[in-house]
C-alpha cells in the first residue's frame, strides 16, 4: 500500500488510543540488551497491549510470547518489527496473509528490498521512525491537551 507520512499519522492515531491499542512486536526478546526487549518493556510501561512474537515462544517481560504472527489473537493494530532484513522479508508476507493493517519497521529491520516489498504490500508501513520515540511524543501531546 504505502511507506509514507500517512502511515505514520495513522500509527500516531492508534498510539493515541492508549490501552486499547494492540501492538505485536516481532523479534521480541528476553535479552535486556536487545531492542526486542527494550521496545516490549517501553510499550508495556506506556499501557499498550503488547503481544510479543518470538519463535521460541515462552514469556517475555511477563507476557506470553507467540511463535508467529498467525498465533497472535486478533485484532492487532500495529505490527512492530525488530528483525534483520532477511527475516523481515518473510514477516511481510505473513502480515499480509493475516490481513493486518499497519507494519512499523524499526531501524535495522529493513533495507531497500524490504521497503520495496512493503510498498507493494496491502498494509501501510512506517519506516525511519522509532516507535518508542513516537509513543513518547504522543504521550506528551495527550498530557498537554489532557
Amino acid at each position: 500500500m504505502s511507506v509514507d507520512a500517512s502511515a505514520l499519522e495513522e500509527a500516531r492515531a492508534r498510539l493515541r488510543d492508549g490501552a486499547s491499542t494492540r501492538i505485536a512486536v516481532i523479534g521480541a526478546s528476553d535479552d535486556p540488551e536487545k531492542y526486542g526487549n527494550i521496545i516490549v518493556l517501553d510499550l508495556k510501561r506506556r499501557g499498550y497491549q503488547v503481544l510479543p512474537v518470538n519463535l521460541k515462544g515462552g514469556t517475555i517481560a511477563g507476557l506470553p510470547a507467540y511463535r508467529s504472527i498467525a498465533e497472535v489473537p486478533k485484532p492487532v493494530h500495529i505490527v512492530d518489527v525488530v528483525t534483520p532484513p532477511a527475516v523481515t522479508r518473510e514477516i511481510l508476507a505473513e502480515v499480509a496473509a493475516a490481513g493486518l493493517p499497519l507494519v512499523w519497521l524499526q531501524d535495522g529491520s529493513f533495507d531497500d528490498s524490504v521497503l520495496e516489498r512493503a510498498g507493494a504490500a496491502p498494509f501501510k508501513t512506517v519506516a525511519h521512525a522509532c516507535i518508542m520515540v513516537v509513543a513518547r511524543s504522543v504521550a506528551n501531546e495527550v498530557r498537554s491537551t489532557g
